[in-house]
């Protein structure tokens, strides 16, 4: 293996520093960055960029129309879901996509000293399979959680069918609770190698003073799970507006009738205490979330991470939210939010949250234990562990 020296100025990587070639894989269902909402998406983003300033060269696998400052190689020209009619079951072109990119990979394999791989639906399980084919150390993050193969009613048996490919393949884990909850919805074992907390770049932190706030906001997909009604009821019973941005996956019947029979109705019955804007990108967001009063988190999954949650604290934006998934990491209590237990208690606590939260030290809170510089750097440390170069 062929690696480079360079400089580089943080004080854990000095003379002995290697720069290295990492293959990062994506899968194609959105663009990377994504063009509105995608926690997994914008992590391969900020992760890939943040690698290139540190001073490795990145190759990104994704779609076309995915943007990098490294060498973008794709086979699918636009994100799946920007087409009409794609669903979560038209795998096709999604297993064609990664079977492409582990092609270069192995016809290149001097180009690449690791190969990262990361796993959110059920069509990137086969990149389980293609990296143990590969001559390359690779390195897996698990995004989602198991099962993967489940289809309406029917749960199968493919996600140990493919991790007989991928038992050896190094994971890591977004929270201790994705990882815990991936050893026991598995059950079986599994290579984790560590858990490595998502991070944002220095511009997504609020800069500024902190502003009056009034609103309530929401930010994410629209789906039951994800507590969108919730919340919205949660605004109603404080008599405080919440701003509702999120995206409709109208190619999946469930959440496209928990929207239209369930969240636009409350929405439109309630006209001064709740407004949906529709999706936002990255810029939008921000400015929702740095002038919004706190942001309501009623999840009803045991959500692996849960990137809008960091999101708002890098704005000032307390959040409240259910004790469930990774939440019960994030968010500590009196300092950038706090649990509630059910509608009621939610709204009861909104005003004592946005009143008493010191916003100012939430922000740089969030930067101390969330920047991708941090992430990125936690990251190489495992490529280096893996390619044995600690």
């Amino acid at each position: 293996m062929q690696v480079h020296k360079v400089n580089y100025e943080h004080e854990k990587y000095n003379e002995n520093y290697q720069s290295l070639r990492v293959a990062q894989v994506a899968s194609v269902w959105f663009s990377v960055p994504p063009k509105d909402y995608g926690g997994t998406e914008s992590l391969i983003s900020n992760l890939s960029e943040e690698l290139i300033k540190q001073g490795h060269h990145v190759t990104l696998f994704a779609s076309g129309d995915s943007q990098t400052s490294g060498e973008l190689k794709y086979y699918i020209e636009k994100y799946l879901f920007s087409m009409p009619g794609t669903s979560w079951y038209n795998e096709t072109e999604a297993e064609y996509h990664l079977i492409s990119s582990f092609r270069e990979i192995a016809k290149h394999p001097e180009k690449y000293d690791i190969v990262h791989i990361h796993i959110s639906s059920a069509s990137d399980l086969i990149g389980l399979k293609l990296a143990s084919q590969l001559k390359l150390p690779h390195i897996c993050t698990l995004h989602n959680r198991f099962p993967f193969d489940l289809r309406k009613n029917y749960l199968g048996e493919a996600d140990k069918y493919y991790f007989t490919w991928g038992e050896d393949s190094p994971l890591i884990a977004i929270s201790n609770s994705a990882k815990e909850n991936a050893l026991l919805d598995f059950g079986s074992p599994l290579n984790f190698i560590g858990v490595i907390h998502h991070g944002l770049p220095d511009h997504e932190f609020l800069k500024e003073e902190i502003s009056q706030r009034r609103y309530l906001v929401w930010i994410g997909g629209i789906n039951r799970r994800k507590g969108t009604k919730t919340a919205i009821e949660a605004a109603i019973k404080a008599k405080r507006k919440i701003i509702i941005a999120g995206v409709v996956d109208r190619n999946t019947p469930e959440s496209l009738a928990y929207f239209e029979q369930e969240v636009l109705p409350l929405i439109e019955q309630n006209p001064d205490d709740a407004e949906y804007i529709g999706p936002v990108n990255s810029k939008q967001r921000f400015e929702l979330l740095k002038n919004a009063y706190c942001f309501l988190n009623p999840i009803a999954w045991e959500e692996p991470f849960g990137l809008v949650m960091i999101e708002a604290m890098a704005c000032g934006c307390p959040v409240i939210s259910f004790r469930r998934g990774a939440a019960k990491e994030l968010i500590k209590p009196g300092k950038n939010g706090a649990f509630a237990a059910s509608v009621d208690e939610m709204a009861a606590m909104i005003e004592s949250i946005g009143n008493n939260i010191d916003r100012k030290q939430m922000v740089t809170d969030t930067w101390n234990d969330y920047s991708i510089t941090k992430t990125t750097e936690r990251y190489v440390m495992k490529y280096r562990e893996v390619l044995g170069l600690t």
